[in-house]
């Protein structure tokens, strides 16, 4: 099991958001698109595209997330992107959550 650390200090934007998830990803055939749901795909795939279930994430730690919270505004629909990916973040239930 592994623990994914997402750092709020260095991103400012959605592109950015992505290019910090993908320091993460591994090796496998992982669809990653650069975009909101190819990143549904990867955590519901607990970010794994393989058959080693020791490379499966556990915990998503978001770092500056309330940086991020301030930054990621822009709207889709009737939701703020900060809270679209907090939503898929959370999607997974054996994936945990926690915000820092």
């Amino acid at each position: 099991m592994r623990t994914i650390e997402i750092n709020g200090k260095n991103f400012d934007s959605l592109n950015g958001f992505y290019d910090e998830i993908e320091k993460h990803l591994i090796e496998g055939d992982c669809p990653w698109g650069r975009n909101l749901d190819s990143l549904q795909e990867l955590v519901s795939c607990c970010f794994n595209y393989t058959d080693n279930l020791k490379k499966d994430v556990s915990q998503i730690i978001w770092n500056d997330f309330e940086k991020s919270k301030h930054e990621l505004v822009d709207k889709k629909g009737s939701k703020s992107l900060i809270e679209i990916l907090e939503d898929i973040l959370t999607n997974n239930r054996n994936i945990k959550f926690e915000k820092k």
